[in-house]
């Protein structure tokens, strides 16, 4: 029990240093990751070329075509226009993955709408027999020609908005594997979209390894949806029927929303499952998905700590969600033109539920830390997705978004199953509690009367008489009046037949005079009684509740006690009620005694303490509170509550 206590006092004193190193990690984590992001890699792309003879690809190896493409702006050229005497002037090199308007080739800045050609040259070893490409977000149409051949056509492409068709598709195209040599060229047209150009990675293979590939990011894709989505369902399902349980409403809103996001995301599910969907679809599902996903998650920080925000901030903060919401319903142009009001609005929502979250930790709340490290990791993939939009950076989007999500879903399952298992043992205890109160109640109500009369010891009676005796020698008048008050108290602990029965505070401490009287004419002067009453004497208390509890301090604090001591009785009003406090200065009780007090009865320590203690439970619904020191005393203190004079 010392160690126990020893090693909770020193974790006491040491958690709150441990969750600011935590909290100096997680920052430090975060700040490390985004020098990350902003760290650029030129890619092996170089002037529009490049020389993968020496890669092995029977190791099922895959290249990224990521660099500097040969880029043609404003025309929509063929092979043939490579090869005619006259060739066509290259506009910039871009850099790929990228949009055209991101302002990476060069000191060129392209319009955001507009039509271009990029064009790659591969040469590639002869082992290499099934050559393809994997080909994932370009925007917003285009068509693909590998050595003069239309390989596919996404989308239509033209430089009239009326013949434009924007749509999105991931594909794994075969490429022709005549020579060693490929010229890869793309057409693409945006018309109507903020971003144009080829925006992902292109990934060069073999087709069986990049097939391979796919499946296998997809299995683990829908895994994650899978999951997520049980998740939700769970959570929607136990708030179903605990109807006053928000937090798991909003969490399980959360895993919808993220299930929903990550079909659009990545290997795009979705469009395997409806491969008709219309492009529009896709972006209205990844729009209403973006814009609500960080509002949600701010309001189950909140509902897990209801006491580290203020209203007024909160509405600023979530408002301006329910405008970007309504321009779901305006054309994609419209709607695109406003995207970085948004990532400002994002990026002070990110900022709020950091700052209360810090609270949260500084406070000491519950999985704090955990929730803190979470959103940290969130916020992170939040910040390579704005980054890597303006064109800067390398971190893949696909799958990022997926790792922080993750990283939520886990903290947020996490502390609701806490939550869920803490409540649980909760309920047994309370459950064991109330068999236990049954049994007691059902113990108390068949034999307190007889545990009040027997605390007339017989030797108690024996004690008194003989120091009646030993009086009549010396003094008869005071024998008489010993005799008197022996009587009195033997009528008033007889006479009790009733659990419920209340006396003025008069007539209490009239009852603990005759008492303590005769316990004088045993002990003498090495016990005293001193009474600070500060309340009026008709205020009514239950019965037999002052007595045994001065008999309790004489019996085991006074008697005790070479030298004697006094006993205090005191009552006061305070906000509560009335405050009646029983305190001597003798031997005190030692800590392990003093925990089981009020919990089981012993041999010789006696029923009136407890059956005090339980009777007050029944009426009020509130005991006694003990307090006590070895060598010191022992201070018992109880409260009668306002309003409770008539019982």
């Amino acid at each position: 029990m010392v160690i126990i206590e020893y090693y909770r006092k020193i974790c006491r004193k040491t958690s709150f240093n441990w969750r600011i190193i935590l909290i100096i990690l997680c920052v430090v984590f975060l700040l490390i990751a985004i020098g990350k992001v902003f760290t650029t890699e030129p890619g092996i792309v170089v002037n529009g070329k490049v020389d993968l003879s020496r890669f092995d690809f029977k190791q099922n190896e895959l290249v990224q075509l990521d660099g500097q493409w040969e880029f043609y702006w404003d025309r929509l050229l063929m092979q043939e226009d490579f090869i005619a005497e006259q060739k066509p002037q290259i506009d910039s090199l871009m850099k790929v993955p990228g949009a055209w308007n991101d302002g990476k080739a060069g000191n060129k800045i392209y319009p955001n709408h507009g039509v271009a050609t990029y064009r790659l040259i591969i040469k590639y070893p002869a082992t290499l027999l099934d050559p393809a490409l994997n080909i994932k977000t370009v925007s917003a149409a285009y068509k693909l020609y590998a050595n003069g051949q239309l390989i596919t056509e996404v989308g239509k492409v033209s430089d009239k908005l009326s013949s434009f068709e924007g749509d999105y598709k991931q594909l794994i195209v075969n490429l022709p594997k005549d020579k060693q040599e490929l010229e890869l060229i793309f057409q693409v047209a945006n018309l109507d979209y903020i971003r144009g150009g080829l925006r992902d990675s292109l990934i060069f293979g073999s087709k069986q390894s990049l097939e391979h590939q796919k499946m296998l990011l997809l299995a683990i894709q829908l895994i994650f949806i899978g999951g997520v989505f049980i998740y939700g369902i769970h959570y929607f399902i136990l708030f179903f029927l605990q109807p006053k349980n928000k937090t798991a409403l909003i969490f399980s809103i959360i895993c919808f929303i993220t299930a929903l996001r990550a079909s659009v995301w990545g290997e795009t599910p979705i469009m395997v499952i409806l491969p008709q969907m219309s492009i529009k679809v896709g972006l209205f599902i990844n729009y209403i998905t973006e814009y609500n996903l960080i509002p949600v998650i701010i309001l189950f920080v909140l509902s897990i700590y209801p006491m580290d925000y203020k209203k007024k901030i909160l509405g600023i903060i979530l408002l301006p969600t329910l405008f970007f919401d309504a321009l779901l319903l305006a054309p994609a142009g419209f709607r695109a033109s406003f995207n970085s009001y948004y990532y400002i609005l994002m990026l002070l929502q990110m900022i709020y539920v950091l700052g209360v979250l810090i609270k949260a930790v500084l406070c000491k709340r519950d999985n704090a830390v955990l929730m803190l490290m979470a959103i940290g990791v969130f916020i992170l993939t939040i910040i390579a997705f704005l980054l890597t939009y303006e064109g800067i950076g390398i971190i893949k989007l696909s799958y990022i978004f997926l790792f922080g999500n993750l990283a939520v879903i886990i903290a947020m399952s996490y502390v609701q199953a806490k939550q869920q298992a803490d409540d649980y043992k909760k309920l047994i205890l309370y459950n064991e509690q109330l068999v236990e109160a049954d049994r007691l109640k059902d113990k108390i109500m068949s034999t307190e009367m007889s545990f009040l009369q027997a605390q007339i010891k017989p030797h108690f009676l024996y004690n008194a008489l003989n120091a009646i005796a030993n009086v009549c020698e010396k003094d008869g008048k005071k024998a008489g009046k010993l005799i008197v008050d022996l009587a009195i108290y033997l009528r008033g602990s007889l006479e009790f037949n009733n659990l419920d029965k209340i006396a003025t505070i008069e007539k209490e401490l009239e009852f603990v005079d005759t008492y303590f009287n005769i316990e004088q004419a045993r002990f003498g002067e090495k016990i005293r009684l001193l009474k600070e009453i500060e309340v009026p004497l008709d205020y009514q208390i239950p019965v037999l509740v002052l007595q045994p509890l001065v008999e309790n301090a004489i019996r085991h604090g006074i008697s005790k006690k070479i030298g004697g001591g006094t006993i205090y009785v005191r009552m006061k009003q305070i906000d509560e009620g009335i405050c009646l406090e029983i305190e001597d200065n003798g031997v005190g009780i030692n800590s392990e005694k003093l925990a089981t007090l009020l919990i089981e009865t012993r041999e010789g320590q006696g029923v009136g303490l407890i059956n005090i203690h339980h009777r007050l439970l029944r009426l009020y619904n509130k005991g006694i509170d003990i307090s006590s020191e070895v060598g010191r005393g022992t201070c018992v203190r109880l409260v009668i509550p306002e309003g409770k004079k008539q019982l």
